[in-house]
């Protein structure tokens, strides 16, 4: 069985859904931002990241894109994901990676440019490059969602279009701003939303809704 260390809202969220939406069998461990932060868990997770997923054989995965490839790897009979070996889990494994090397980091500068900086003035200059990349790399995505769409890989729903969804919450300015410019993103949060399996592990991280 699957063990996901969990904090609401965090970037576990996407594994959660993930694993809800292919109906496997897993152990969720809530757990706070102060339990996460604390000296023991990277005994765990050697940078204290979340999400960390514990594996069958007793070891443990982490970053967040490559936690869910794996179980959709893992079970290609739930459709979650292309077959693995194919050209188009290649392009999916593409996506997942594109996403988290560059959307998630920039979103992640722009919430730590105060840590990361020695003056006020200095941590706006970084948030500011921050968001402004996150807006062309979000731009991106929607004229790809535009020409190749309506998912990440095409025609095919897929783990990477809950990857992105999880992506939007956190958004600068904020989601909404976001979706009511991005149609094409809009209409991918909407799907995700909208898939059955997941109505609970939405309402636990509390998106169920978009945000303000």
């Amino acid at each position: 069985m699957y063990k996901l260390y969990n904090v609401k809202r965090w970037g576990s969220m996407s594994v959660h859904f993930v694993l809800e939406e292919l109906g496997v069998a897993y152990q969720n461990i809530w757990m706070t931002p102060e339990q996460a932060r604390a000296p023991e868990f990277p005994d765990i997770s050697p940078l204290g990241y979340i999400p960390v997923m514990g594996l069958r054989d007793g070891r443990s995965i982490v970053e967040s894109s490559a936690i869910v490839a794996f179980p959709t790897g893992s079970h290609p009979d739930r459709e979650l994901a292309p077959q693995p070996g194919s050209d188009d889990h290649a392009v999916y494994l593409s996506a997942l990676a594109f996403m988290a090397i560059n959307i998630y980091s920039a979103i992640n500068l722009s919430f730590e440019a105060d840590a990361l900086t020695d003056t006020p003035e200095q941590s706006e200059v970084v948030k500011a490059k921050a968001m402004e990349r996150e807006a062309r790399l979000f731009d991106l995505i929607e004229n790809r969602l535009a020409k190749e769409g309506p998912y990440m890989i095409g025609e095919r729903f897929s783990a990477a279009d809950i990857y992105l969804f999880m992506l939007t919450i956190w958004a600068h300015a904020s989601e909404r701003a976001l979706l009511n410019r991005s149609p094409n993103i809009a209409r991918v949060a909407a799907t995700v939303r909208a898939r059955p399996r997941l109505k609970a592990s939405l309402e636990a991280h509390g998106v169920f809704e978009p945000g303000a």
